[in-house]
């Protein structure tokens, strides 16, 4: 019995043919009725038996419907064995456009957490099967580009919440596995993409639905019953011809020697987020002592004027730092933080994402879907939503973004589960999008 979300149309349409034709029971599932009637349609003349599909239409963004979907699924066939997640959608974003933080929600809710609801609902019936799940992703997750900023941040994270969820969910007996397609043809005239596409591809021509439901089926299948973790590229090639290497002459002697005053911050203004504890307090201390008007901001007023006070007895010059007190998840108090340090010092020259919480996670806990988005809203959303905001701002003096990552958005660790890793996953995606789309404004964007 096989699951295929966003299977009413494009390549999880060619997925959920594929596997009736192999014989496989299947549920056609998207947001049109008329779409998902049309594809059982075609789907059950294609299977060999003639079997019947469920038809479920449905929005994956609300847990009713999630529910409804494995619930019907259970009823109708007894169980579940494959999950394949292939449901997104994928609008161009930028930094500075005035309706980012709804899009991005939007991408997110489709293309990630609705993912980890499914997988949450789906796992204790995988477990009696010893399913799998298939997670389709993009190469935009490995190969940042400019006009993709969500969607590619939402995929980065798919790929480690596919590998975290291998190492937890392993030893339950179900595979975890992403699907990485390139551009796929999906519509029935080509569209101005797929002429420069073809040209950049190695094998010379756009995938097709079917060349994904190959490498799902394969996935599937007992032949790769010994496979899990995997992300299993399948674009022709496309993804190493998405960068250019670029070479430049060396500088000259002056900017060696300009090095030995690159540290002093006099005449800087830096904003380094969750500055009154931990990480955030070194941060905004050494840049008090490197010369830098700095401001500390956290959510508990004793912690920020603690080290306020600390942080001004370091200051060469003695300079009073500015104190906010604030939660960043909020739009009033983002637009409090950055308004304020531009009203008290006139600009702002490096703004330091450091804020954010951890949580151990892992997929079957009852309050996963609260704490996960508790996690994006601080560690990933919060980012995007205060970058958007100081972009104006660091613009007029070529300032600096740094993004504080961890290396959980690296390298999957089981014990601190999917929304810490695929949140922080999100994040290095970020900067390297907004390093693309920065650059020719003079913000440089860099991640620790």
């Amino acid at each position: 019995v096989v699951v295929v979300t966003g299977s009413s149309s494009g390549i999880g349409e060619g997925i959920v043919k594929l596997f009736s034709i192999l014989g496989a029971n299947v549920v056609v599932t998207g947001r049109t009725a008329q779409d998902v009637q049309r594809v059982a349609k075609e789907v059950q003349e294609l299977s060999p038996l003639k079997l019947k599909p469920l038809e479920v239409v449905g929005d994956l963004t609300k847990t009713s419907d999630v529910n409804n979907l494995i619930d019907s699924t259970v009823k109708t066939f007894g169980r579940l064995d494959v999950l394949v997640n292939n449901a997104g959608i994928y609008p161009q974003t930028n930094i500075t456009q005035t309706d980012l933080m709804s899009v991005w929600d939007q991408i997110f809710a489709v293309d990630l957490r609705a993912v980890v609801e499914l997988i949450h609902r789906s796992v204790p019936h995988l477990e009696k099967t010893n399913g799998t799940i298939i997670d389709i992703s993009s190469v935009a997750s490995l190969a940042p580009s400019k006009s993709s900023l969500a969607y590619s941040s939402a995929k980065a994270g798919l790929n480690m919440l596919t590998k975290i969820l291998a190492l937890e969910l392993g030893p339950k007996g179900i595979r975890v596995n992403t699907i990485t397609p390139g551009l796929t043809h999906v519509r029935d005239a080509p569209f101005p993409l797929e002429e420069v596409m073809v040209k950049a591809t190695p094998l010379g021509r756009v995938g097709q639905p079917l060349d994904i439901a190959r490498a799902v089926a394969f996935l599937a299948s007992t032949d790769a019953h010994f496979i899990t973790g995997a992300n299993v590229v399948v674009d022709g090639g496309l993804v190493y011809n998405v960068g250019v290497l670029n070479t430049i002459a060396d500088y000259p002697i002056e900017d060696y020697k300009a090095v030995a005053k690159s540290r002093d911050f006099t005449g800087k203004v830096v904003l380094v987020t969750g500055s009154s504890s931990g990480i955030g307090e070194g941060i905004v201390k050494l840049f008090s002592i490197l010369g830098a008007n700095v401001v500390v901001t956290g959510r508990t007023a004793p912690d920020v004027q603690r080290v306020a006070k600390e942080v001004q007895e370091l200051s060469p010059l003695k300079l009073k730092p500015l104190e906010v007190v604030g939660d960043i998840t909020k739009s009033s108090d983002v637009n409090n933080l950055i308004d304020s340090t531009v009203k008290t010092f006139g600009k702002i020259d490096v703004l330091v994402n450091n804020a954010g919480i951890f949580k151990p996670t892992n997929i079957t806990q009852t309050d996963l879907l609260s704490v996960w988005d508790q996690i994006f809203a601080v560690d990933l959303r919060a980012v995007v939503e205060l970058i958007h905001r100081s972009v104006p701002h660091l613009e007029k003096i070529n300032g600096t973004i740094i993004d504080i990552s961890a290396m959980t958005g690296i390298a999957p660790i089981k014990m601190f589960g999917p929304a810490i890793s695929a949140a922080k996953a999100g994040v290095n995606m970020l900067t390297k999008i907004l390093a693309l789309e920065l650059g020719p404004k003079g913000v440089r964007v860099n991640a620790v």
